[in-house]
């Protein structure tokens, strides 16, 4: 598992294997800069996310954006089980 902290607390993390920090951190780069919202991921799509991910790195995923104590949103991104 690997986290990534946006300058405003927004926390990406990955939950499974193969990614590497560096690798997330600067997907999560590319992909705000794709996005009209960039830095407000209050109006990123959990979809979008995914597919970006998915294209990124060939893994199939699932993304669930959960409020975190702080205020601020984590974004867990997580391998779809190939039986699920």
């Amino acid at each position: 598992m690997i986290t990534w902290e946006m300058a405003d607390g927004t926390e990406i993390t990955y939950e499974g294997a193969g990614v590497e920090p560096a690798a997330l951190r600067e997907f999560v780069l590319r992909f705000m800069a794709s996005q009209s919202s960039f830095w407000d991921a209050l109006q990123w799509s959990d979809d979008s996310l995914a597919a970006a991910f998915e294209e990124r790195f060939a893994q199939k995923v699932e993304v669930k954006r959960e409020p975190r104590a702080d205020g601020s949103t984590q974004f867990v991104i997580r391998p779809r089980l190939a039986f699920a």
